[in-house]
């Protein structure tokens, strides 16, 4: 519901219930139990209900409606700058909101509720519950599993270690799951697996940067301890020779810890595989003997949004027509959304040398594929001047140039639709309309929206 934006549910009959009996845990130990209660909690309260409490919030502290609305900005392109901007803001707002919710006790949010010490993991954890109040680590975990998922390794890293409640032991709990999830899974690469279990060694090593979080290293060891019983994969070895550098770091106290936490049962703290689109044809597909495209596609999307995930860059301003005011500038990305989401074809994207058209093309193509399901329109990044007579056959071409088989591009032209973005049109010297000469979205031919750039 919250990241559907679900709005106006019934305080009474829903909203109210849910967040009752998600703050009612109290009598739980089970610090892996009580996470999962605050993280759902979190995620109730950005589901807004049918009063106007936060409403009234954001009224009388303007650093929360900046917060918020950078949040709500950035997370469209997950822009990081203006993501880690807005969870500033908010966590500057909450402070001056704080008399509103009358939470002078709240020591949730922020590295205070660390160097107090007072509390054990779990106790802080369920401080949380029950405080009607939106904290920082949620959109910071969220953001941080975005940049993950599409494959923004060096991005998720610098979220992690730059954002305001990077000490928050719920925000690095969570960041010590999405790591333990991305080494538990196979369909990452064995460079980014073992990544995860470095970073996750670093969490628990470096007490000056992490500070000294019982509940979150007892959590890592749990991790490391799961992925080190996995079958002789990487991730085996990357945990088991984790634990044996830890081990060799710890005092006496330490390592009876950890020799007790060999001895648990931890068959009830699962570790998330983010479900991928199915390997392998359907059996109505087998049965109708159509080639398997879509684990092709999987890879592609892997290899496109690893290629790029760490690129810097910063969103352009375009303007209508070469005689158009500067007033009149718009948000480029935003226009070409639109562009994506109307009847029209064709989008000609003309600018000087150095203006940044193909660093803008490489972005739309990562975002598309960020925003790619199982059966949608696929992007496909053609540079021009690297194509044979692009003029004739273009997306076949580039498709072959990307491996993919002659039954798979004929099954690809008969039921699926393209988004091309077209780099260089100028480079390639070309003279003719390709979006006629390819005959695009006429009977029997492909289904395309084309953006191509050119030189003015």
């Amino acid at each position: 519901m919250a990241d559907t934006k679900v709005k106006g549910l019934d305080r009474e009959k829903l909203h109210e219930p849910l967040a009752l009996y998600l703050s009612e845990i109290k009598d739980v130990s089970d610090p892996y139990l009580v996470y999962q209660a605050a993280y759902a909690y979190q995620a109730l309260l950005y589901v807004p209900d049918d009063e106007t409490l936060w409403q009234a919030t954001l009224r009388r502290t303007g650093k929360v409606v900046q917060g918020v609305a950078g949040l709500v900005s950035a997370v469209k392109g997950l822009d990081l700058n203006g993501f880690m901007d807005g969870l500033k803001d908010i966590q500057q707002g909450v402070s001056g909101a704080a008399g509103v919710f009358k939470l002078a006790k709240s020591r949730f949010d922020g590295a205070k509720s660390l160097s107090d010490g007072g509390n054990d993991f779990v106790e802080c954890m369920k401080e949380g519950l029950g405080v009607k109040r939106k904290l920082t680590w949620y959109p910071a975990l969220r953001g941080a599993e975005s940049l993950l998922r599409s494959g923004q390794l060096a991005q998720f890293k610098r979220l992690v270690c730059e954002a305001p409640c990077r000490l928050d032991p719920a925000f690095q709990w969570g960041v010590c799951q999405l790591l333990g999830e991305v080494a538990a899974d196979s369909t990452w690469d064995a460079k980014t697996r073992g990544s995860a279990v470095m970073f996750l060694g670093e969490i628990y090593n470096n007490r000056t940067l992490w500070r000294d979080q019982r509940g979150v290293k007892e959590w890592i060891l749990v991790i490391l301890i799961k992925l080190g019983s996995s079958d002789g994969n990487e991730a085996q070895v990357a945990a088991d020779n984790m634990m044996r550098d830890i081990e060799s770091r710890a005092d006496s106290h330490e390592q009876a810890h950890i020799q007790a936490c060999r001895q648990k049962d931890y068959t009830m703290y699962p570790l998330r595989i983010a479900p991928s689109m199915m390997a392998s044809p359907s059996l109505i597909d087998r049965a109708q003997n159509r080639p398997d495209v879509e684990s092709h596609l999987r890879q592609l999307r892997k290899q496109r949004l690893m290629k790029q995930g760490s690129a810097v860059y910063i969103p352009p301003q375009a303007k209508a027509g070469l005689q158009a005011s500067d007033e009149s500038r718009f948000q480029l990305m935003d226009k070409v959304k639109e562009f994506l989401n109307s009847e029209q074809r064709v989008f000609l994207l003309l600018g000087d040398p150095g203006t940044g058209k193909s660093t803008f093309s490489r972005a739309l193509d990562r975002d598309l594929w960020n925003a790619y399901k199982k059966d949608g329109n696929i992007p496909l990044h053609i540079i021009l001047p690297a194509i044979d007579k692009p003029e004739h056959d273009m997306i076949a071409k580039q498709l072959r140039k990307l491996e993919f088989t002659e039954p798979q591009i004929r099954e690809l032209k008969v039921h699926r639709k393209f988004v091309l973005i077209c780099d260089g049109y100028d480079e390639s010297q070309q003279t003719h309309n390709l979006y006629t000469t390819n005959r695009l979205n006429e009977p029997g031919e492909w289904a395309a929206k084309m953006i191509i750039s050119c030189r003015t």
